[in-house]
């Protein structure tokens, strides 16, 4: 029985998702290819990560896949509030660290200015 493509992924992740689908189907897939994004620098940089079935399951295989991609994601209305709301919280509530970040920048800036000035005046000068 030998393995065949099914789907090349875009990264780890997206293989995963997929082999898990199957699973749920009752289709036995593996992923070829897993580790090898570490090596993007040496290796190509798409087509690495690839899910493979076996021949038998192929068809059922490329159905499940395909009704998988088709599939728009539900979206729970209170989850998505819950985030809306949460962004504004964290939003307001990093608002005054940028304000006390952009002052201790602006002090940085004048505390350096004067340094460069006074090494000028007193330690150029001699």
């Amino acid at each position: 029985m030998t393995d065949i493509l099914l789907y090349q992924a875009a990264n780890t992740i997206e293989a995963k998702m997929i082999v898990d689908v199957l699973a749920q189907a009752g289709i036995a897939a593996r992923i070829q290819g897993e580790y090898l994004q570490g090596g993007i620098g040496e290796l190509q940089a798409l087509g690495v990560v690839r899910v493979m079935v076996a021949e038998a399951d192929y068809d059922s295989a490329r159905q499940v896949v395909d009704e998988w991609d088709k599939a728009e994601p539900v979206i729970d209305p209170s989850i998505e509030q819950t985030a809306t709301s949460a962004a504004r919280v964290e939003s307001s509530a990093t608002a005054p660290i940028a304000k006390a970040t952009a002052t201790r920048v602006l002090w940085g800036v004048l505390i350096g200015a004067v340094a460069a000035i006074a090494w000028l005046v007193f330690v150029a000068k001699a």
